[in-house]
């Protein structure tokens, strides 16, 4: 039973059901945004969960059967055919959640009876206040050891669901059937394993200026709630908050101003593979969908650059950049000068005359990304490789007003650091001079990635610049330096797609943190330390083997048309075949 509740507390916190930064103490407004969460039954979770399992082999399958009397514990007193369905309800003081769990229906016995026995016994204790009005923990006043403090409306049949909120003014007496309403029932038609939309159904101007002024109080709090650490310069705490308020100003975009917004999720046994949709329209006229019809009007300088066969990692973007964006970026450069500027002058290990010149590479630098950010598109590549039994390969590719203003920072290496060996000009390629870098001896990271000694190069050019590292790199980066450019109509929609190999990834980091580990240290790990150290390792070995086989691909794109925004992820079977090892491994270690 120690385990069900520690699940359960893990479940509730998902829920938001357990605090928050705001809590709502009033109904929401005609004018909020409706949004919505839905697990389409139990029974496809527990589906789900199975095939994950079984994918593992006989350990997959002996955790399964240990999982499975655990969940049905878990969600005894159900449906399992029926949707769980979570509300986010926004109004000016902030937000709150509610949850609705589906009933069986037993004649024999009280609505709810074996739902209210089961939370009681994973630590939410309950008390009947009216009929169908329970208390959960302390209610309102939180109640010392309760794994949730709130309430929860039985609505009677032909209904039949548990309502569950913090707040006791948001589970009333005449509240409706969860899943018939539009937005919940437009999300269910969905057949997600687990989805999430969000809708305004009000979209005038007056409403979108409302759903704003909500949101400032919470935009606020969450500002006020920025400290600075004594670790933080004044520069770095600056940048902090600018980034902040611009991830904040884009939040609020998508509340206010967006029509449909969903996420759904599913697992595909058949073809084993899961995937995760995205799906965004706007309200017409608004700024966010200006911003969304900007994109996928045409095709990125580096779409008709193939992908490598070995590939691990490889990426193509094509992003203008809206005024809302443009102008946040250009405000918020100078801070991240200052930022740069500071950690030079800081440095105690550095000559006056490598300070010098690293100020000087800093300004060049930030007044290139100034004038790529004024022209008001975000265009480039990265394409990582590795065949069996070598070392990487990264080509990096970023367009630009003059490519060749990065030659004038390339200069100032020498200056900067003699340790690093500078060669201009060493070839030519169509448009683009390449020149050469040396990397001293004793990076750690770079040789486990790229190999001791492996070379690198940078391409400037009229219009673009690219770097490359590894051995076959520079073949690899005249590749793509006479395939840019071609690209065609029927790549103009598509301006995201990042494909990923897991499993070399994996060794990276698992070779990264074992020499690290073996690192002697002044500082005495505790038993906790020494166990968390352990499982991680434990879980990276689960990975290696896994994901040696060489499945474990994810696969992102992202297309626009007209203003509407879509696209998925893929996970192959062997992303699956983890999740499933992982999920029985920790069954048969602690369910057993």
């Amino acid at each position: 039973m120690r385990i069900v509740r520690k699940i359960a507390l893990v479940l509730c916190g998902m829920l938001g059901l357990i605090g928050g930064a705001a809590i709502a103490q009033q109904a929401p407004p005609a004018h909020a945004t409706q949004l919505h969460a839905a697990l389409n039954s139990t029974n496809e979770l527990m589906a789900d969960l199975k095939f994950l399992c079984e994918l593992a082999g006989p350990q997959g399958v002996k955790g399964w059967k240990l999982l499975e009397p655990f969940l049905e514990e878990t969600f005894a007193g159900t449906d399992p055919a029926r949707p769980v369905v979570v509300d986010v309800l926004f109004n000016a003081n902030g937000s709150d959640i509610r949850a609705h769990f589906p009933l069986l229906v037993d004649p024999k016995k009280p609505l709810g009876t074996k739902f209210l026995t089961n939370l009681a016994g994973i630590g939410i204790p309950n008390k009947r206040l009216t009929a169908g009005f329970y208390q959960l923990g302390g209610g309102a006043d939180p109640m010392k050891g309760a794994a949730f403090n709130g309430f929860l409306r039985l609505l009677n049949p032909p209904i039949t669901y548990a309502s569950i909120a913090t707040d006791r003014n948001l589970v009333p007496a005449n509240l409706p059937d969860p899943t018939k309403g539009a937005v919940v029932a437009a999300l269910l038609a969905k057949k997600y394993d687990v989805g999430l939309m969000m809708k305004n159904p009000k979209q005038a101007e007056a409403d979108q200026k409302a759903r704003r002024a909500d949101s400032q109080k919470a935009k606020e709090n969450l500002l006020a709630g920025l400290k600075k650490k004594p670790e933080d310069t004044p520069e770095a705490f600056a940048v902090q908050k600018a980034l902040l308020e611009h991830n904040l100003g884009e939040l609020e975009r998508f509340i206010a101003e967006s029509d449909e917004l969903t996420l759904g999720w599913i697992t595909d046994a058949p073809k084993k593979d899961a995937r995760l949709d995205f799906e965004l329209a706007a309200i017409h006229g608004t700024g966010l969908d200006a911003s969304a019809k900007l994109l996928g009007q045409k095709p990125g300088m580096f779409s008709s650059v193939p992908r490598s066969p070995d590939a691990i990692l490889s990426g193509r973007l094509h992003f203008p950049l809206d005024e809302f964006r443009q102008s946040s970026l250009v405000s918020s450069l100078p801070l991240y000068r200052a930022v740069a500027d500071a950690d030079i002058a800081a440095s105690t290990t550095k000559s006056a005359e490598q300070k010098e010149a690293m100020k000087l590479a800093s300004k060049l630098f930030f007044d290139m990304v100034d004038a790529e950010v004024k022209v008001g598109v975000i265009d480039g590549l990265i394409e990582m490789s590795q065949a069996n039994g070598e070392k990487s390969n990264l080509v990096f590719g970023i367009k630009a007003k003059d490519g060749q203003a990065l030659k004038a920072i390339l200069e100032l290496i020498p200056k900067m650091n003699a340790d690093y060996k500078l060669q201009l000009d060493v070839e030519k390629a169509g448009d683009y001079e390449i020149h050469s870098i040396q990397i001293p001896e004793n990076h750690e990271d770079f040789e486990m990635i790229f190999g001791k000694g492996a070379p690198v190069f940078v391409a400037t050019g009229p219009n673009a610049w690219w770097v490359a590292v590894g051995t076959k790199s520079k073949d690899q980066l005249k590749l793509a330096l006479g395939a840019a450019g071609q690209g065609n109509a029927a790549q103009a929609n598509n301006f995201l797609t990042l494909f990923g190999r897991v499993g070399p990834w994996v060794e990276y980091i698992d070779i990264r943190r074992t020499r690290l580990d073996a690192v002697p240290s002044d500082v005495k790990l505790t038993e906790a330390d020494l166990k968390d150290r352990k499982d991680r390792a434990a879980l990276r070995k689960v990975a290696l083997d896994t994901f040696k086989s060489g499945k474990g691909t994810f696969e992102t794109k992202l297309d626009a048309k007209d203003g509407k925004v879509t696209g998925s992820t893929r996970f192959d079977d062997g992303i699956l075949l983890f999740i499933g090892t992982a999920i029985s491994d920790f069954s048969n270690k602690t369910l057993k």
